[in-house]
């Protein structure tokens, strides 16, 4: 006979976690042995000082993707003040790299059964997704709370019009373009379900992080090459080493800061590239002029210093632009063909894209970036079109009030 992993057994009585659940351990333990449950399936472990709350702050995936959770930390702060929240994770690795995120109360629940119990013990109210993660259906399984999706940035990517936007309550958006973006590529999609919020993540207190430096700074930040094609829009392979070449050349200091996913990518150009552009960096240290490469502390605090910043379609264009629109942006486009991806991105339509095809031309662009009145005017109309908040604070304001209305909205149903 199969015998229990002691493993297993130790982490039944591991300090700091607690388990609760209506079944003995005894009777989980006959369960495993039976072959009726997952090895892992000892109850619920929780981490804190609660196992009840109002909001649930849902994310089913691993710690590689734990920074789309992280963003929205301060915010969902803000909200325990009021109703109380509760973060609940589906993998372990996540749920132990999270410890020292917040303290925010946390539940572990591996398998399903677990998270059907403790929905079923508890009387959640609301529940939010940060991504599109297929976790999440499992939890909106549960048909007694609300499901709010709120995403991990305001991107003109494929994955922000996702079909699956149809399947939650309501879907907490920055302002128009995402409105737009999603009445032109989903047929069927309740835009009444929409709710704009602005940006909760971009309300914080963001401080330097660069040492001084006379010098303009160009930050390099292109995204990682995403799931398939249609959602590829990193210049990292295509353009990356020809921009830094460029910028090495310029009197600028350069701070490259690739997605967190970039390193790690499945394409072996993309992880050349990346190599290739932190070999140059180093050596253009080795001559004189103090290059940065960032992969670790919040991108928000790095635009504090950052004078220009060339990015491709992804959610740090349109932060930086909310954050600083004063300041020079350069939005990159892979793609040549005139009905390319990128250039159907307001911020590519509206500012002008970097492309092969006129990379000659990037001194020029980080000089007009900074100077020209009809790009800084552009960028001023374009974060009115993309965030429906512009005041610090006012975005985190209408996020706790959504709650409130989403909730008194479900409850009212219930009460008739």
């Amino acid at each position: 006979m199969t015998g229990l992993p002691i493993s297993n057994i130790k982490r039944i009585a591991q300090n700091g976690a607690r388990r609760v659940s209506r079944s003995s351990l005894g009777e989980q333990v006959k369960s495993w042995l039976r072959g009726s449950g997952p090895a892992d399936r000892f109850g619920i472990e929780v981490r804190g000082d609660r196992s009840t709350a109002d909001v649930v702050a849902y994310f089913g995936d691993g710690p590689d993707q734990l920074y789309q959770l992280q963003q929205w930390i301060p915010a969902l702060e803000v909200v325990n003040e009021s109703r109380p929240v509760i973060l609940i994770y589906r993998q372990r690795a996540a749920f132990k790299a999270a410890k020292t995120l917040t303290s925010i109360p946390s539940v572990l629940a591996i398998s399903y059964p677990d998270l059907a119990e403790l929905y079923a013990d508890n009387n959640y109210r609301l529940a939010i997704y940060v991504n599109n993660g297929m976790r999440n259906f499992q939890s909106m399984a549960d048909t007694s709370i609300v499901h709010v999706h709120v995403d991990h940035g305001e991107s003109d990517k494929k994955s922000s019009i996702s079909n699956q936007l149809k399947a939650y309550d309501k879907v907490f958006v920055a302002g128009s373009a995402a409105i737009v973006r999603c009445e032109q590529a989903l047929w069927g999609l309740d835009t009444n379900k929409m709710v704009t919020v602005g940006r909760p993540p971009l309300d914080g207190n963001f401080e330097s992080i660069l040492p001084h430096d006379n010098r303009r700074t160009v930050v390099y930040a292109p995204t990682w090459q995403g799931e398939n094609d249609s959602n590829n829009f990193t210049s990292v392979d295509t353009l990356g080493p020809q921009i830094v070449e460029a910028l090495i050349d310029l009197d600028v200091r350069i701070v490259y800061r690739p997605h967190p996913r970039v390193a790690a990518a499945h394409d072996a150009a993309v992880v050349d590239a990346d190599r290739a552009i932190r070999s140059m960096l180093h050596s253009a240290d080795d001559r004189g002029g103090p290059h940065v490469v960032s992969t670790d502390g919040s991108i928000m605090d790095l635009f504090v210093d950052t004078d220009v910043l060339i990015t491709d379609v992804s959610s740090v264009g349109p932060d930086f632009l909310f954050l600083h629109p004063e300041k020079g942006l350069i939005l990159t486009d892979r793609h040549t063909a005139a009905a390319s991806p990128g250039l159907q991105s307001p911020l590519a339509t509206g500012l002008g894209a970097l492309t092969e095809a006129n990379l000659d031309r990037l001194p020029q662009m980080i000089e007009d970036s900074q100077s020209d009145d009809a790009l800084l005017a552009a960028r001023r109309r374009l974060k009115a079109h993309y965030f429906s908040a512009n005041t610090a604070g006012e975005s985190t304001r209408r996020f706790t009030a959504a709650i409130e209305d989403s909730i008194r909205e479900r409850e009212s149903v219930h009460t008739e």
